[in-house]
């Protein structure tokens, strides 16, 4: 199975790909799993992902060309691409056992704060 996250914050993986049984699956080759910058789909000096809203009001949001950019890069036409946000459904062992079938899933981490 191969597992490709698209995220603003990578370093917030890394301890736990690195522990316990999602190691062993790494290492034994039966899990394929890669976390990948937003970032690195930008094409200005400053790798700017976000922007202002165009109706105005608080917050920044997420600029459309990397994103679109990253998902056209990274999968096929058999990538399940899962877009997680806080308003959607509650991720738990149902939806796991269900992306488990996949041969491949991207999870885009659409929403942040700050």
């Amino acid at each position: 199975m191969k597992i490709d996250v698209l995220t603003l914050f990578p370093e917030m993986f890394v301890g736990p790909l690195d522990a316990s049984i999602v190691q062993r699956a790494r290492e034994t080759g039966m899990l394929n799993f890669r976390v990948i910058n937003l970032r690195d789909y930008t094409h200005d000096r400053h790798k700017t992902v976000d922007d202002r809203p165009f109706g105005g009001g608080p917050g920044m949001l997420l600029k459309p060309e990397p994103i679109f950019e990253a998902v056209e890069s990274l999968t096929d036409a058999a990538t399940r691409v899962v877009l997680l946000s806080p308003g959607g459904r509650m991720f738990n062992q149902v939806i796991a056992r269900e992306l488990a079938k996949e041969a491949h899933v991207l999870m885009l981490c659409g929403s942040y704060e700050g």
